[in-house]
């Protein structure tokens, strides 16, 4: 179907709400609001009174013939149609449409000109001025393809033609019916007289002031819009309301189903749309077709104009009709002076949001620096960092990535949503070490890299395969880097409008500002990192120790709970670590430990937790995926683990190991329990170990 073609329904543009204006005011004046309600539930119509006494909307075909039907019913008036089309003078009196219709000068130029004033209420009737003389008009009115014309809407076209003179201070004019389609005919036809300007009618002057009023008062009104527009789009800046104001401004001072804005902010700005009467599809394609073709080339149904500044030609303002029909010339002229009023305060919104927009950026570098100056950890610079970042860059996700020196691996640290939100992640997801070859690899060989732009169609496939992970369209990696060093990664990210990350120079600069603060904090973190991995973790194998894990496992067991996954901790004693220690000395005890340590780190995830809890206990962690029915097969891998041979200072020493599992919730609720289960496990398994064996000693070889 070619754009703005009708068809009937209740989804199309059809009848202005100049008519359902009218029409609830005639039925509220009978009955109030009670009435009203009455009326649009017998007519099925699921607007609101809002809606439909707004006069820049338009109803469907069916619509408004429910409407008629129903309010005849509940007025109980014989001719209610007709008489809702004889009050549309006095009701739209200060109207852009009464306005434009003076404009004409006449009623006989009205009648002349009724095959385009006829467009300002209905499009799916064409009507035609037969003959057209003084005080006398004979119009013939068609329905467009696809429609019918019904009785309620010959007669409603009956009141609406006595009112052109009522415009101009005279009587209401005479209508005579001759013929019509509604019963059979080819076409309505109708007769129409009324008293020409020059009789002579008892109180003619009080009607003549009485129209000059009505045309002084609409040009007051008009004055009170563009006033009224002036105050709203200097007074906002948001651009999303800028376009809406000056949209809605629109379709009430030129008539027409359908409207659309849509502008640019600047050179290789993204295009911005506001429309009415359109789907969004149709929307982006007329948007398109106004921005790129020649205004000349467009159909004569269509009233386009540039909204243009000595500035910036920001777009256009399009009016749509069906095709076929037209606008008058003093629409355009309007237009044209709209859509050039519309440019200067989108001047004026586009210049402050600019403003707002630096200020705000500097701002926000400004809490950035104080922020980063008062976080402490590595961890909290990550965070205030995340939080951050959308201040300065325009973006739906910011994720900070730190390089690990203990594990030689790179863990993701924070990720927001670009409003301050943390978003979840899984730990084991967001954990990468380095290949040959992969980005990270190359970050660790050329610290001080530029950032990396990446999207669908460019960048290295990790990093695509890390953007799909986050339905991200685009992103920009920054290396957070000193001394030759990575310290980390900032990414942000975009789920839509890949232009948003455009590397342009002046985003470059600003991300660079924010690397350049986060590095300084991330130096400063990183000693305090170390400091706090002394406090946490064991001088001897750099395993967390006991203060670490208690902290580990009750916090692991708050997220099992609220994720309802499992969760096990085994409990490990060495078996047979004290004849090594006093037969080959503490250096060699101490190097068994550390292989101890290693052993079972090589029988967990990066993710899982290890602990040396004193002496030779250790302890682990499994959570997530890891946890569950396989957990019994891991105790035997530890177990088996702990019987192959050490080789340690040109000795070859064997261990055992007693393993004692604990599952939350099944063995109990909280760290302590879980403590107490799995170290009583493991003496139960140490006991039956040394039952098995005949001198109650482990093997011990030495070489």
């Amino acid at each position: 179907m070619e754009l703005g073609t009708a068809s009937p329904g209740v989804d199309g543009h059809h009848f202005s709400c100049s008519l359902t204006a009218v029409l609830l005011a005639r039925v509220h004046a009978f009955g109030g609001d009670e009435a009203v309600g009455r009326l649009l539930r017998e007519a099925g119509s699921e607007r609101s009174p809002a809606y439909l006494t707004d006069i820049a909307n338009w109803i469907a075909f069916d619509e408004a013939v429910a409407l008629w039907s129903a309010g005849a019913a509940i007025t109980r008036h014989p001719q209610f149609a007709r008489a809702v089309g004889e009050d549309a003078a006095r009701r739209l009196n200060a109207s852009p449409v009464a306005a434009l219709l003076r404009s004409l000068g006449s009623p006989e130029a009205v009648y002349a000109q009724i095959a385009l004033t006829a467009t300002k209420f209905t499009v799916v009737t064409t009507m035609e001025a037969v003959d057209v003389g003084t005080g006398r008009a004979v119009i013939e009115a068609r329905a467009a393809p696809g429609f019918s014309r019904s009785a309620d809407h010959c007669a409603w076209t009956c009141g609406l033609l006595t009112q052109p003179a009522v415009l101009f201070g005279l009587p209401p004019a005479k209508v005579a019916h001759d013929q019509c389609a509604a019963l059979g005919a080819q076409s309505c036809r109708y007769t129409i007289t009324w008293q020409a300007a020059d009789g002579h009618l008892d109180g003619e002057s009080d009607l003549v002031v009485e129209g000059l009023q009505a045309q002084l008062e609409a040009m007051r009104e008009r004055m009170r819009s563009m006033f009224a527009t002036a105050s709203d789009l200097i007074g906002t800046d948001d651009l999303g309301d800028v376009l809406a104001r000056i949209t809605d401004r629109a379709a009430i001072e030129v008539r027409a189903p359908r409207y659309l804005l849509t502008v640019r902010t600047g050179p290789g700005e993204p295009a911005h749309c506001h429309h009415k009467g359109f789907d969004a599809e149709e929307a982006h394609s007329v948007a398109q077709r106004i921005l790129e073709q020649p205004l000349e080339s467009l159909p004569e149904s269509w009233l386009v104009v540039p909204v243009r500044s000595r500035r910036c030609d920001y777009g256009r303002l399009l009016a749509m009709h069906p095709p076929g029909q037209r606008f008058f010339p003093q629409e355009r002229e309007l237009f044209e002076v709209y859509a050039r009023y519309a440019a200067s305060a989108l001047d004026s919104a586009t210049a402050l949001m600019e403003a707002k927009r630096r200020g705000a950026h500097s701002s926000a570098l400004l809490d950035l620096a104080r922020a980063l100056a008062a976080a402490g950890t590595s961890d909290e610079v990550a965070r205030r960092l995340a939080d951050a970042v959308p201040m300065v860059v325009d973006c739906d996700r910011v994720s900070v990535y730190l390089w690990d020196p203990h594990e030689g691996a790179l863990r993701l640290r924070m990720s927001s949503d670009g409003t301050g939100a943390e978003t979840g992640t899984d730990p084991e997801d967001w954990i990468f070490t380095p290949s040959p070859g992969s980005p990270l690899q190359e970050w660790l060989d050329e610290p001080s890299a530029a950032p990396v732009f990446v999207d669908a169609d460019s960048g290295h496939p990790m990093l695509r395969e890390l953007a799909a992970r986050v339905d991200a369209v685009a992103s920009i990696t920054v290396p957070l880097a000193t001394g030759g060093s990575l310290l980390g990664l900032l990414v942000v990210w975009v789920t839509s409008g890949r232009e948003r990350l455009e590397p342009t120079p002046d985003l470059l600069d600003r991300i660079s500002g924010v690397a350049a603060q986060a590095t300084t904090a991330l130096q400063n973190g990183r000693l305090l990192d170390e400091i706090t991995h002394q406090a946490l973790h064991d001088q001897l194998t750099g395993l967390a120790n006991r203060i670490r894990f208690s902290e580990t496992l009750r916090g692991a067991i708050e997220r099992a709970r609220s994720h309802r996954e499992p969760l096990e901790l085994f409990y490990i004693d060495l078996d047979g670590f004290k004849p090594v220690n006093d037969e080959f000395g503490h250096e060699i005890g101490d190097h068994l430990l550390v292989a101890v340590g290693e052993r079972l780190r090589g029988c967990t995830r990066a993710s899982d937790t290890v602990a040396r809890l004193g002496g030779d206990e250790f302890a682990l962690l499994i959570h997530g995926r890891g946890a569950g029915p396989e957990g019994a097969g891991l105790q035997q891998r530890l177990m088996a683990a702990m019987e192959a041979p050490f080789r340690i200072g040109g000795h070859e020493l064997r261990l055992g190991a007693s393993v004692g599992r604990a599952v939350f919730p099944l063995d109990g609720e909280d760290a302590e329990a879980l403590l107490r289960r799995s170290d009583a496990a493991m003496f139960t398994e140490k006991r039956a170990r040394y039952a098995r064996r005949a001198d109650g000693v482990p093997p011990l070889a030495t070489r």
